[in-house]
């Protein structure tokens, strides 16, 4: 008899190339992997590297993966609206959607009705206000990932930023991802659900 895997928790990074979204994706992989999990991480580019739709899957388990991919996620974080355009459908019903408002306006309305864990923050004006520039957002959005999700400390972040940053950065970085964990008040259960069992509980 085949032996049954549970199902991984599924993660979505998107944006559009050049935003760091990819490399997000992999120091949450790394992150997750020195916490114990079992972690497949996958990334996909549009057309344009740089301005074309990208985006990086992380999934992770207590127990082996038996599938590289997913097709719904349980938290989707987007930096662009062309990314939360793409992605939104594919959020897990009552999932997670975190969104940097700078860059996204407006959410599809599959949103609204898949979820009410929608967090919009302007993660890239905040960043550049807060450190003087834009390019550690994506860092602040690990924070937000941690916080939001709760299933990755912000210790082991630093640690597996640490060998994907020069060592003048490394400060710099590590207090964007405090910074990041700090911007949202509450944590959410990763947690989908069947489209006929929402109601009560749905959150």
């Amino acid at each position: 008899m085949r032996q049954r895997f549970q199902q991984p928790h599924s993660v979505r990074i998107s944006g559009i190339g050049g935003q760091g979204n990819v490399l997000m994706g992999i120091i949450l992989a790394e992150a997750l992997l020195s916490q114990g999990s079992w972690v497949v991480q996958t990334q996909s580019y549009g057309a344009q590297v740089r301005g074309g739709l990208s985006y990086c899957d992380v999934l992770f388990n207590t127990e082996p993966i038996d599938y590289p991919k997913a097709h719904t996620f349980e938290l989707i974080y987007s930096m662009h609206q062309v990314a939360v355009n793409a992605h939104v459908p594919l959020l897990h019903m009552n999932g997670i959607l975190l969104v940097d408002s700078t860059q996204v306006k407006s959410i599809p309305k599959e949103g609204a009705r898949m979820t009410r864990k929608i967090v919009k923050k302007p993660v890239t004006e905040l960043t550049e206000e807060k450190f003087g520039t834009a390019l550690p957002a994506n860092m602040v959005g690990l924070g937000l990932i941690a916080r939001a999700g709760n299933f990755v400390s912000t210790q082991a972040l630093k640690t597996a930023m640490t060998k994907h940053i020069k060592a003048k950065y490394v400060e710099m970085n590590s207090l964007a991802i405090d910074f990041g964990y700090s911007l949202i008040e509450r944590s959410y259960n990763l947690r989908s659900e069947r489209v006929d069992s929402v109601g009560r509980g749905f959150e």
